[in-house]
């Protein structure tokens, strides 16, 4: 991460959005990155011919730390054959501030996705937010307006309901990937996620 701000000037950013500076860096960060990361084999299991050039929207994006990732490795002049231009999104515009202090190249929208009507990309990702969504299926439903050609999601399962995180308020299972139609399921141990499962899987545009 290059700070593109000195220290004092992001560290009144993070505060403004109820975030602390320190942790950021050295917990939410990594994390968000390594979550990113883990979703890149879907990607390719998807695209496994060369070569594609593909628009992408990063739902949820937060800092737009993960997002960046994204448009790093798969940056259109990079050896990927899967070469994306990506953009962020969050509803919070707090976050767009901060990520646009840390990476004013990268595209940021402040949007409701239920109120996006006029736009469209390939490809709509969505990494450890859903379970942050009060109706994870109809938010479903629209990312998959959205999309073109895939979306890819990423998210805590089978959490136990009496442990898991305040912030988490659903805990997902098979009959759930079932009724939502998820393709490409796999389920694994995450690097940066110790309390469960996580779930990647694919879902079809509308």
């Amino acid at each position: 991460m290059e700070d593109t701000l000195e220290k004092p000037a992001l560290e009144r950013l993070f505060a403004e959005a109820g975030i602390d500076y320190d942790f950021y860096c050295k917990k939410q960060n990594p994390q968000s990155i390594a979550f990113m990361a883990e979703l890149l084999p879907l990607l390719e299991r998807l695209y496994p011919a060369r070569y594609h050039v593909k628009t992408l929207l990063d739902v949820g994006a937060r800092t737009g730390s993960g997002t960046a990732l994204l448009a790093t490795v798969l940056d259109p002049a990079s050896y990927a054959r899967l070469k994306c231009t990506v953009t962020a999104l969050d509803i919070d515009p707090a976050m767009a501030r901060i990520s646009h202090a840390l990476r004013p190249e990268m595209e940021y929208l402040v949007a409701d996705i239920f109120k996006i009507d006029d736009r469209q990309w390939d490809i709509v990702s969505c990494s450890h937010c859903i379970e942050h969504v009060p109706e994870p299926k109809p938010f479903l439903l629209q990312l998959r307006r959205l999309a073109r050609e895939h979306v890819v999601i990423s998210t805590p399962f089978r959490e136990n309901p009496e442990t898991r995180i305040k912030a988490h308020l659903h805990s997902f299972d098979e009959d759930f990937l079932e009724e939502v139609g998820a393709e490409n399921v796999t389920i694994y141990n995450a690097f940066h996620w110790p309390h469960s499962e996580v779930v990647t899987f694919s879902l079809p545009p509308l």
